[in-house]
């Protein structure tokens, strides 16, 4: 059996491996696939870019204050949107989903290999919660997607009273 090591791949497998960060990215591109147009790239594009740059100020020594609340409220505010089948502008959908991901990416530390692996298991996962948001719509119907909306929201009030 051939496992992903090294700095890599431990980026890469962070974003699967934590439940917090599992969730909020699948929960930000099921959003991005219920909106629909140019935010199915630029919310995922966008929620990557504020992780790691939340990861790379926080490296730095630059501290977010309530960063642990902040990443169980994102998951309740992502989570509610896809849930109510919230549709926001593109611009909306992107500063919210890139205010999300900074919680997701400011508790991180690493090399550049890590990074870049970060990256690429972010937007994996992002590409995941963007595929079922279109399989599940397309199979059975768009109330798929907001039940499972609803499951990262509960999951955020979960986190935020300690329970998970």
């Amino acid at each position: 059996m051939t496992t992903v090591t090294g700095a890599f791949g431990n980026g890469l497998t962070t974003p699967v491996w934590v439940l917090q960060h599992l969730l909020g990215i699948l929960g930000i591109g099921m959003w991005a696939g219920q909106a629909g147009g140019t935010a199915v790239w630029q919310v995922p594009a966008a929620a990557v870019t504020a992780a790691l740059a939340a990861g790379f100020a926080a490296q730095m020594g630059l501290r977010l204050p309530y960063a642990g609340p902040g990443l169980a409220a994102s998951l309740i505010v992502i989570g509610s949107l896809v849930a109510l089948g919230v549709r926001a502008p593109a611009i909306v959908a992107v500063l919210v989903a890139a205010v999300a991901a900074v919680f997701h990416g400011h508790g991180l530390q690493g090399p550049p290999l890590y990074w870049a692996g970060f990256a690429a298991g972010l937007m994996l996962v992002a590409c995941g919660g963007l595929g079922l948001s279109i399989a599940v719509t397309q199979a059975e119907s768009s109330r798929g997607v907001r039940v499972c909306g609803g499951a990262v929201a509960v999951a955020g009030v979960l986190d935020l009273v300690g329970v998970i």
